[in-house]
């Protein structure tokens, strides 16, 4: 019999019970010291724990209690030995149990380090704690989440996907939320769906059941309840379904036009329900794809070009509801660029010249609206408004030049350029004296002072 075999035949040296997965006898555990509560480690929680391993015969061979270093893993990850994620997956907080492994369990057949050849271990382990893991992007504690059941398959949602969810919100013991619910990634707020659940969802598979507590900033979007910036509120999600974004790489120039075609239109929609922001987002995204697509049909070249001139258009007009004006004009030089008559662009070109107060650009571009559309009559208002600002302007202006040189506390000219020469020789003195290694001694130092103009009488 080789070591191996006799290392997988040996028995527990104490009676415990069987929590090895294939009931193999591979993994035996025995409490000695029961913990509290019913709550015990889901998987990817984090772990803390203490630990003494030990061989057969009782010889000691780690004790993190001799080095007072507890050890921190995250469950089921495959961070450490099978016997401590199995083990640690039954017990309770404060729980004190004992583990014998065999080598599939501990070090494996072929034995680990120190271990060259396989052999089964017996560890005590302490569960110190567990808690969730926070999957904030800013790590602050604002989204913890535990995974109650694994979800299945590899795919995760991205955004734009259209997932159907179940949820249940609690605060404070009641049940406030309860209901399936489809809505689109990113979009979710439109359904009552708070900020950080919208970035849980990012990291879900399909079927997978979890346990989050939300505070702060992750409760964005929530309306339903008030709470102070310090409370959290628990929610229970399951991921139902849903419909993956393709990867722009795989798409055919039909499937991009499709897809163009869908993100304007809840861009559009945004747009009506004022989420300048989020529209601008989408559009930018169909002018992308559909800048890389060629179609020989003629008819489908034209619809392409049409909504990505809309796109541009309505990304001008996302600018101009946020007041920020230098974008929406480049925004409708892009436009422009596409379709040099676009009368929507030229007028808010025009609107952001005049804003900027350059009025004869902003009057070209009002001007070129009226050939278009002569009956544009807010066109012709702009260009009257652009005209009366202009020589408000160049009034304000002379009347500003006008001022400045008649105020006679400032100097004039030639008491300037006196004044500039004076300190001028004064400086090359100084350089002089220091080039000597001497500091300059000034007249008055010596009681030599200057003679006093006489006053001047105009004469």
């Amino acid at each position: 019999m080789t070591k191996i075999q006799a290392a997988e035949e040996e028995n527990a040296p104490f009676q415990g019970e069987d929590i090895s997965p294939d009931e193999d006898e591979g993994l035996i555990k025995q409490i000695v010291r029961q913990g509290s509560g019913d709550d015990k480690p889901l998987y990817d929680d984090q772990v803390t724990i203490h630990y003494v391993g030990s061989e057969l015969d009782g010889k000691v061979f780690s004790n993190s209690r001799d080095r007072d270093e507890k050890v921190s893993f995250s469950l089921g990850k495959n961070e450490v030995i099978p016997a401590w994620d199995l083990g640690a997956a039954t017990m309770k907080r404060g729980e004190i149990a004992r583990f014998f492994a065999k080598p599939k369990y501990a070090y494996g057949v072929k034995g680990e380090k120190k271990y060259r050849s396989a052999t089964s271990v017996i560890f005590e382990i302490e569960l110190l704690d567990f808690v969730g893991k926070d999957i904030s992007d800013e790590k602050d504690g604002s989204i913890i989440r535990r995974i109650i059941r694994r979800g299945e398959g590899r795919e995760l949602p991205n955004e734009d996907s259209t997932v159907e969810i179940h949820l249940k919100g609690t605060y404070q013991g009641k049940i406030f939320d309860e209901r399936t619910v489809q809505f689109v990634v990113g979009l979710g707020f439109l359904q009552q769906i708070p900020l950080g659940i919208e970035r849980i969802i990012y990291k879900m598979l399909r079927n997978e059941k979890c346990q989050f507590i939300l505070k702060g900033k992750a409760l964005e979007g929530l309306d339903k309840v008030s709470i102070s910036p310090d409370e959290s509120i628990q929610y229970e999600l399951t991921l139902i379904n849903f419909e993956r974004m393709e990867s722009e790489e795989l798409l055919t120039n039909k499937r991009k036009f499709e897809r163009a075609e869908l993100l304007k239109a809840r861009a559009d929609d945004l747009v009506k329900k004022g989420h300048y922001e989020l529209a601008i987002k989408r559009y930018q995204i169909v002018s992308h794809l559909l800048s890389s697509v060629t179609f020989p049909d003629k008819d489908d070249r034209v619809k392409s070009r049409q909504v990505q001139i809309a796109a541009h258009s309505n990304i001008a007009l996302c600018y101009m509801k946020l007041n920020d004006h230098l974008q929406c004009k480049t925004a409708c030089d892009e436009t422009l660029a596409l379709d040099a008559k676009n009368e929507k662009c030229l007028f808010r070109r025009g609107q952001c010249h005049f804003l900027f107060s350059n009025f004869e650009k902003a009057i070209q571009d009002f001007e070129a609206v009226l050939k278009i559309n002569p009956t544009n009559v807010a066109a012709q208002q702009q260009i009257e408004q652009c005209e009366q600002q202009r020589k408000e302007h160049e009034t304000k202006q002379k009347q500003s030049y006008k001022t400045f040189f008649n105020d006679s506390s400032r100097p004039s000219l030639f008491e300037v350029d006196d004044k500039y020469e004076e300190v001028k020789k004064n400086m090359q003195e100084k350089n002089a004296l220091k080039s000597l290694g001497l500091e300059p001694i000034s007249l008055e130092s010596l009681g030599i002072h200057p003679p006093k103009r006489p006053p001047n009488n105009g004469t």
